[in-house]
């Protein structure tokens, strides 16, 4: 069994672009503790999401505010390197670990990319994140009293004063959070949304096809990968109908950019924390050898 810290580093980097354990939930609309406030989304009129057909990423106003999956990756390796450090000033060799992430393609509202959808129908594409070092032959089994002391470390060095910037985590009431959690439930309940999720469901049953269930954006199909691919690109084709699979995403961004406006000093002091951070774990990548054409 690999031990506490190897453990650790590979859980940090597994899910790049989300959390260090899993990809955080993204509910439709928020929880019943978060009231909606009234948010002229017209404030906001200018902003777009940007899409990678390719890549199935998405760029939103508040992406500024959030690591990026490359970034993440260097800081949750940073705190791995830390972790190893403690372990070795505790008696033990640490063996050097390395390798990348993965992000997932945010799929909220079904899938948008006719590229990824005739490659993968509604599945969401897993990004591949570099790592910034080499993946390296797994661990011999380690001693129990190294398995306590990396334990010990890990718990110890926690975050190293690194902050998580990772939108959805459990429990995150910062206002960057409450921004993209109010942003998600106005979507949900504005009336050109409305109105387009409507069209899509009205084009979808002319076609012949169904939902798995109300409120859904997966449709029902053989499970065969042939036709799964058919039943995505038809259901963008009906996206496309009412104005586009990129459309409630643009929608999003407006709602986001139209609360930033009011926040702009504490984003800004975020932005900077943000930097901050990630310049810092870039000197402790720096710090441990890894070769700055890595970072």
């Amino acid at each position: 069994m690999p031990s506490a810290a190897v453990g650790a580093l590979a859980m940090l980097v597994a899910i790049a672009g989300t959390s260090c354990s899993s990809e955080p939930a993204r509910p439709s609309e928020p929880g019943p503790t978060l009231s909606l406030p009234a948010i002229d989304r017209s404030a906001g009129a200018n902003a777009r999401a940007s899409l990678n057909e390719m890549t199935g990423e998405i760029v939103l106003p508040m992406s500024a505010y959030w690591y990026s999956d490359r970034e993440n990756v260097m800081v949750n390796s940073a705190v791995a390197f830390l972790i190893f450090d403690c372990v070795e000033e505790a008696g033990f060799t640490v063996a050097p670990w390395g390798g990348g992430g993965k992000a997932l393609q945010d799929s909220r509202y079904g899938q948008w990319s006719r590229a990824l959808a005739a490659k993968n129908g509604a599945l969401p594409e897993i990004r591949k994140i570099p790592g910034v070092m080499e993946e390296q032959p797994e661990r011999p089994a380690l001693s129990s009293k190294q398995q306590e002391a990396e334990s010990q470390c890990t718990k110890s060095v926690g975050r190293a004063g690194l902050p998580e910037l990772l939108e959805g985590l459990v429990g995150d009431t910062s206002i960057q959070n409450q921004i993209s959690d109010i942003a998600v439930g106005l979507t949900e309940r504005d009336p050109e949304f409305v109105a387009f999720r409507q069209g899509w469901e009205d084009c979808l049953a002319g076609r012949g096809l169904k939902l798995t269930e109300a409120g859904s954006w997966n449709l029902q199909s053989t499970g065969l990968k042939e036709d799964e691919i058919r039943v995505a690109l038809l259901a963008l084709d009906c996206k496309d109908a009412g104005g586009g699979a990129r459309k409630p995403y643009d929608i999003l961004a407006q709602y986001q950019a139209a609360q930033m406006k009011d926040h702009q000093a504490e984003l800004n002091a975020l932005a900077e924390e943000k930097a901050a951070a990630v310049e810092r774990a870039r000197q402790i990548l720096r710090d441990h050898g890894v070769a700055d054409a890595r970072l």
